[in-house]
């Protein structure tokens, strides 16, 4: 049985640190969850992008689906979190059992694709707590928060019976700092010409890959590294996060090649590698 390694900072501990965060307007606080799981702070405010709380995966779909760290945070512990933000439907994002825990919360909105939102009403989500968004639309959220969603390829766009994208990436904006939270994603020339114009500070965007043996068994792909670093690049990002690696041996990549693509080719890009359960302070 794999030993779980210990994260950064997690349970009662996270909570207090994220609570006694305090911020300036211009900066933003991001703690990793794992995958693409982080928690943004911007002033009292906190949106949860594609929280993985739980070990739901495992418990559909058994070996080798086992998590390598514990969940930093518990969905307990998200009760007071203003927004989730989920970028599409597979169990690693979109994760029923945190989802349904969070519910419980009472002020707590949850905002998805508008393609999966009769999933979540299925899962006991109540219509007040949910928020359907769609490829082109933007939501504005409380004290400046901006939300904007834009389509993503998870190899391919994918699409309802009603055209809306199962697949979406989103760019947060919080009185002018910048942050895109691409989802699951290959790189795509539309994507770089939707994001260029709304200079992103802060891109989050996905590395483990795709390949032909990961394909064979129904695990469908990623940006690879260069991708993600050449997306930062054309879209003048200020700084690149590397996402979804680490958690799934079998369905990762070596996050040293993406450091050491970004060091030989780009050595002035900034990046940030985060361990789980660690925070970091974005200031503009």
């Amino acid at each position: 049985m794999m030993e779980l390694v210990n994260v950064y900072n997690s349970g009662a501990a996270l909570v207090k640190q994220i609570a006694e965060t305090e911020l300036p307007d211009q900066a933003l606080a991001l703690w990793a969850l794992g995958q693409e799981g982080f928690l943004v702070k911007w002033k009292k405010k906190t949106i949860l992008f594609d929280p993985y709380l739980s070990n739901w995966v495992y418990e559909l779909s058994g070996p080798p689906w086992s998590r390598a760290f514990e969940t930093p945070l518990e969905p307990s512990d998200c009760l007071d979190v203003d927004y989730v933000v989920c970028s599409h439907h597979h169990e690693d994002h979109m994760d029923k059992l945190t989802l349904q825990a969070i519910g419980k919360s009472a002020k707590t909105r949850f905002i998805a694709p508008k393609a999966h939102l009769p999933l979540l009403k299925e899962w006991g989500l109540r219509d007040d707590q949910l928020i359907g968004i769609s490829h082109g639309q933007a939501l504005e959220l409380e004290n400046g928060i901006r939300l904007e969603a834009f389509a993503a390829k998870h190899e391919q766009f994918e699409q309802d019976e009603a055209g809306e994208h199962k697949f979406l990436g989103f760019v947060a904006s919080f009185c002018g700092i910048h942050l895109y939270h691409a989802g699951d994603t290959v790189g795509f020339p539309e994507l770089v010409t939707w994001l260029q114009s709304r200079q992103i500070d802060v891109a989050l965007l996905p590395i483990n890959g795709r390949d032909f043996v990961r394909n064979e068994q129904g695990i469908v792909g990623n940006c690879n590294y260069r991708e993600a670093v050449e997306i930062a690049v054309q879209i003048h990002a200020d700084l690149l996060i590397p996402m979804h690696y680490g958690l799934f041996p079998h369905n990762d990549e070596n996050p040293a090649y993406f450091v050491d693509y970004i060091q030989r080719n780009y050595p002035a890009k900034k990046f940030h590698m985060f361990a789980p359960g660690e925070r970091f302070i974005y200031m503009k």
